[in-house]
């Protein structure tokens, strides 16, 4: 069975096209339907001038051997598999070049890649966060940030009448605890992806957000949020123009995320009251006596921070201990400010408060220091009748240090200062 005229005629009508240049003069001497139906006409036009992805044509030379290629046609948007030659007929030099669409082929290509990329990332991320699950949310911050490339985080937690709120941006932590009396917080109820403007938060909130960087006009996108053991939690991100929206349509991302915090929240429970202090929410005398045993002994470097309130006597004595509660709270609102994973605020009781920050540099210390009167003295600008002096006694010590006597010089260090804010005739206790 003769077939060779079928098989030329289904190559030339249904695969691709065929184009045939003249080598010395550039000239269109042959084009089949494929060409005339997508470019019109070509017949004796320039060919580079009318089909510009030819100048992406490797060097012909050798007549006889095909040449394989591909090129992109920025005009018709399309991508094709080209293969080109020479051949000599009737004494002239002819280009022949036979195109195949793969312009479908290439798309999927593509999102093979892309989702094979996408893959490669989330188990790299999946990896990371599951080998963190017992550790705090100032380790899921940073990971979020970098992997949806948003500009600042924010985890949420409601603990009884308690709003506790960790922001991360620029490397830098910010706590901050709100009463919410019997209020409740609308955001905990926002569906995933749902956008929340900062300027539709309460007044609290807002005014917080504000103070960590954003602005009313500013938006944050739900990542995820719960209800564990009776407490509500939400982790948002800034709707910045960076922020990688697609990865919030992964489920199985955000699932690894919500696991992360809900682990955290049932972990921290187990101790939370043990170890921390019910006025305040700092940690408590307990806490502080099992870290200092175990581990503020043998660090690389540690910086103590003896704190104590000056007047709490008074305002409990001329105002009534519900005033000298909010006193000894905004002076734990001030350490709170600056709390990591890495650098620990206790109330060791009645107005005496202490911070330990683990493996920083002297410098370091003395930044943290000074970022914490920073942040009492804008606590200090609020219109409550409440102005928290609190002296502070700083002390850094490298390994081989004496933890025992830096503590006690410290106390010596905050004890005068203590005297030094003191006003004239003021009680020194």
């Amino acid at each position: 069975m003769e077939v060779t005229k079928e098989i030329s005629s289904f190559i030339l009508e249904r695969i691709g096209g065929n184009l045939a240049v003249n080598k010395a003069t550039g000239e269109i001497v042959y084009t089949d339907a494929f060409f005339t139906s997508i470019y019109g006409d070509l017949m004796g036009k320039q060919a580079k001038e009318e089909l510009s992805w030819l100048e992406e044509c490797p060097a012909l030379s050798e007549e006889g051997k095909a040449v394989e290629w591909e090129c992109l046609d920025m005009m018709t948007k399309k991508y094709y598999k080209v293969n080109s030659g020479l051949t000599t007929v009737e004494g002239v030099t002819l280009e022949i070049h036979i195109l195949d669409d793969i312009s479908e082929y290439m798309s999927l290509n593509r999102d093979i890649t892309k989702y094979m990329a996408f893959f490669k990332k989330l188990s790299a991320f999946q990896s990371v966060v599951l080998s963190k699950l017992s550790e705090t949310v100032y380790e899921l911050l940073p990971m979020l940030c970098d992997y949806f490339k948003a500009e600042r985080a924010v985890y949420l937690l409601q603990r009884e009448q308690n709003l506790d709120i960790t922001t991360y941006a620029s490397k830098q932590y910010n706590n901050d605890r709100i009463d919410l009396g019997k209020g409740n917080i609308s955001i905990f109820e926002t569906k995933k992806a749902e956008e929340i403007a900062v300027g539709s938060m309460t007044e609290e909130m807002k005014k917080v957000f504000v103070e960590n960087g954003s602005t009313e006009a500013d938006s944050f996108v739900i990542l995820t949020s719960g209800d564990v053991s009776g407490q509500r939690f939400a982790v948002i991100l800034e709707a910045g123009k960076k922020l990688d929206r697609d990865s919030f349509k992964e489920s199985a991302l955000v699932e690894v995320v919500r696991m992360y915090v809900e682990n955290g929240i049932l972990h921290e429970k187990l101790v939370y009251n043990s170890e921390h202090d019910s006025l305040t929410g700092l940690y408590n005398k307990g806490k502080y006596l099992a870290m200092q045993e175990d581990t503020y002994r043998n660090l690389d470097s540690i910086a103590i921070y003896n704190l104590d309130v000056n007047n709490l006597k008074k305002m409990n004595d001329t105002y009534g201990h519900e005033m000298g509660d909010k006193l000894l709270i905004k002076a734990a609102n001030s350490i709170r400010k600056v709390t990591t994973n890495m650098i620990h605020g206790y109330r060791m009781g009645g107005d005496e408060y202490l911070m330990i920050a683990c493996n920083v540099s002297e410098e370091e210390a003395t930044t943290i220091k000074n970022r914490w009167e920073e942040e009492l003295a804008k606590l200090n600008t609020l219109d409550d009748g409440i102005d928290c002096v609190i002296a502070c006694g700083l002390v850094w010590g490298s390994q081989g240090y004496d933890y025992d006597a830096m503590f006690k010089e410290a106390d010596a260090l905050m004890y005068e200062d203590k005297k030094a804010k003191k006003k004239p005739g003021e009680e020194i206790r």
